[in-house]
């Protein structure tokens, strides 16, 4: 029915006299570990009068990420007439800064949100009223990187009034879903509806502006037992200052996210959390570095705050660009046992320090400019950050007595604090009869710190050629710290816990048997993992202090005409195991001097090293006409976490294949 209704109006406006426009994507890749997809899109766009429409049919089989399709994936008609606007089909719409309603469809990540259904729009002067409603099929990934793994449907209508006047902008706005929820573990589907409200406003001068937008949000579940119970009570606030002197502008930003908080991070079985509707600032910088990219911050929308400032200007032809943010959870979190986290809500409203709170702090330096009368563009930057990516333990008690032993003793036996909390003695106690009260403290986490370099070099050469080079350097390190006085823990059934603490004298701590039966927690600083031969030149996974990782590229191009660009990474070390692989592409054995592998001699079995940890690709580009171009890259490229509009999630990896895309508009 949908189909036919489509081409029916689409027929009808072909034969009456009418504009249109439209535009293919296509793309072909294919690799030796059966990577592989063909995934093509059509765009049509439609205008007759007062109405417009738009179309997208999509053929992938399998798609790059996502289903397999062969359907219209998207359609909209759109009526305007003086004061009112009318769509029908899916809806994409941006309220305020998001906090209530932010949709949009990203390819790159496969995340869609919108709408698909009615949108209506009346403007009469400063006043602006809008309604939408329709169903929303939303889908998650799991464990597999290319095929979605669970959805949530949302049956939604959502109302906003906005009123401008001068240098003022307020906006009040509701959304009501109702939500068919799938855990991403198990089958049970449940009835979880919502309500969030908001209001925001925006008021300009000459040399600042500010925006301001808050919203609370309830959710309650609906079961055979209960026509309605309360799950989750939330709420959101957003600020953005700006101000701009001459060439300068300075911004920032505040945000506080509480719509839901654990210890760990939630996951589908959380619900009643933030929903898919709310895509809010995350107050971090979004990269246009691949590798700066791969070491963002994992926003958490349900639980977080945060600062934000950014001063951009330029002076004597250069631009220059210094940003910070600083982000933690709303709670410090003390830990009971292993499993069991008890929250303590921050006093102040900005952001804690405490490792507790899983804080993130990063900044952004930046220098870009012409040189040598505008033949030369370079780009510069610094970019470093620092994260408490998890805690295993955090435990502190003030002014707590030590049992009264005698140092001779050799006993095995559980104490309780006045807080109820269980102490371990193990067969070495000390005496403390003579010593005053002192604070019992076990603190393990652990910590991510990184640094990059991205640097940037074009240079314009005669009869339009321009020649590229590109240079991105990183250093990372992932280590654990342990900080008390009541620093380990008791083997029970031949098992590691944590849920019986033991005292350590606090004068002389134990510090030579930190991890004295330590398998479960990490022995060294790190986890990354390289590989080297041992005496018997086997490869063995080897630990190391820090990782680096490079990426470089050299490019050629003719402006309008054609580019050719050649990209290599490097790493040497991984955060997991990994396994050998033995295949690798001619690109690579020329450029790192195998020979073998041209005369028919490669190893199979042992490989060179350099195939572990070195990616290689080719990429050539020709623009047909001023309208279309087609690309061809053979190789490899390394997989990776990458973010786009909040949203973050790893991209597989494409190893020894070939791709190929072509895009057109008409």
């Amino acid at each position: 029915m949908k189909k036919t209704l489509l081409f029916l109006f689409c027929g009808q406006l072909f034969s009456s006299n009418l504009d249109m426009n439209a535009s293919i994507t296509a793309s072909y890749g294919d690799s030796y570990d059966f990577y592989s997809f063909s995934e093509n899109r059509l765009d049509l766009n439609l205008f007759y009068n007062d109405i417009q429409g738009w179309i997208q049919y999509e053929y992938s089989n399998p798609a790059d990420l996502g289903f397999p399709m062969n359907d219209i994936r998207k359609f909209r008609i759109e009526y305007a007439l003086d004061n009112y606007i009318i769509k029908l089909g899916d809806i994409y719409e941006f309220w305020g800064r998001g906090l209530v309603l932010n949709q949009f469809d990203d390819q790159t990540t496969n995340y869609d949100n919108g709408t698909r259904g009615l949108y209506f729009e009346y403007n009469n002067g400063p006043l602006t009223i809008n309604h939408i409603n329709g169903n929303s099929d939303i889908w998650h990934f799991g464990a597999d990187l290319r095929v979605p793994a669970y959805n949530n449907d949302h049956s939604m209508y959502a109302n906003q009034i906005k009123y401008d006047l001068n240098s003022l902008s307020i906006g009040i706005n509701q959304l009501k879903s109702n939500e068919n929820h799938q855990p991403q573990f198990g089958t049970a589907r449940l009835d979880v509806h919502h309500n969030i409200t908001g209001i925001y406003g925006t008021y300009s001068l000459s040399n600042a502006d500010l925006f301001v937008e808050y919203v609370d949000k309830v959710s309650t579940e609906k079961t055979y037992l209960t026509a309605n119970d309360t799950i989750k009570k939330g709420h959101g606030v957003y600020g953005n200052l700006n101000l701009y002197l001459g060439n300068w502008g300075l911004s920032s930003e505040y945000k506080r996210y509480a719509f839901d908080k654990a210890h760990g991070d939630l996951t589908a079985d959380n619900y009643g959390n933030q929903i898919e509707y709310q895509q809010m600032p995350t107050l971090g910088k979004e990269q246009n570095s691949t590798l700066l990219g791969r070491v963002s911050h994992n926003y958490n929308f349900n639980d977080e705050r945060a600062v934000q400032f950014e001063l951009n200007g330029s002076i004597s032809g250069l631009t220059l660009t210094s940003q910070y943010s600083h982000i933690s959870r709303n709670e410090d979190w003390k830990s009971v046992t292993t499993n069991e986290w008890v929250p303590v809500p921050i006093s102040d409203y900005l952001p804690s320090s405490d490792p507790s709170s899983l804080p993130y702090w990063e900044n952004y330096h930046e220098i870009s400019g012409y040189a040598l009368n505008d033949k030369i563009y370079f780009k510069l930057g610094r970019g470093s950050n620092k994260e408490v990516v998890k805690t295993t333990r955090y435990y502190e008690i003030d002014d707590q007595q030590h049992q009264i032993f005698d140092s001779t003793m050799v006993i095995d036996s559980v104490y309780f604090d006045v807080l109820g909390y269980s102490l371990y003695d193990t067969s070495f106690v000390y005496d403390t009869s003579d010593s005053d009260p002192y604070k019992v403290e076990a603190k393990y986490w652990q910590e991510s710190k990184s640094f990059t370099i991205p640097m940037e070099f074009n240079m314009i050469l005669n009869d339009g050629y321009t020649f590229g080079v590109g240079f991105q350097y990183q250093e990372r390190k992932k280590y654990n710290i342990n900080k008390g006085n009541a620093n380990k823990y008791k083997v029970n059934a031949g098992m590691y816990g944590d849920s019986l603490w033991v005292y350590d004298n606090p004068e002389t701590p134990d510090f030579d048997n930190l991890f004295n039966t330590d398998s479960f927690f990490y022995n060294s600083k790190t986890q990354f993992s390289s590989f080297s031969r041992d005496s018997l030149g086997v490869w063995q996974a080897t630990n190391v202090d820090r990782q680096f990782n490079r990426l470089l590229y050299l490019s050629i191009s003719k402006a309008s005409k054609w580019s050719f660009t050649i990209t290599q990474e490097w790493t040497n070390s991984y955060e997991s195991a990994q396994n050998i692989d033995p295949y690798y592409n001619p690109l690579e054995a020329f450029i790192f001097g195998d020979s073998k592998y041209f005369l028919g001699k490669r190893d199979n079995v042992d490989p060179p090293y350099f195939i572990q940890n070195k990616w290689v690709s080719a990429e050539l580009a020709f623009y047909l006409t001023s309208s279309q171009r087609i690309s061809i890259m053979y190789g490899s490229i390394k997989g990776g976490l990458f973010c786009s509009n909040g949203i973050c999630r790893d991209i597989p990896a494409f190893n020894d294949g070939l791709k190929i895309s072509y895009t057109a508009s008409f």
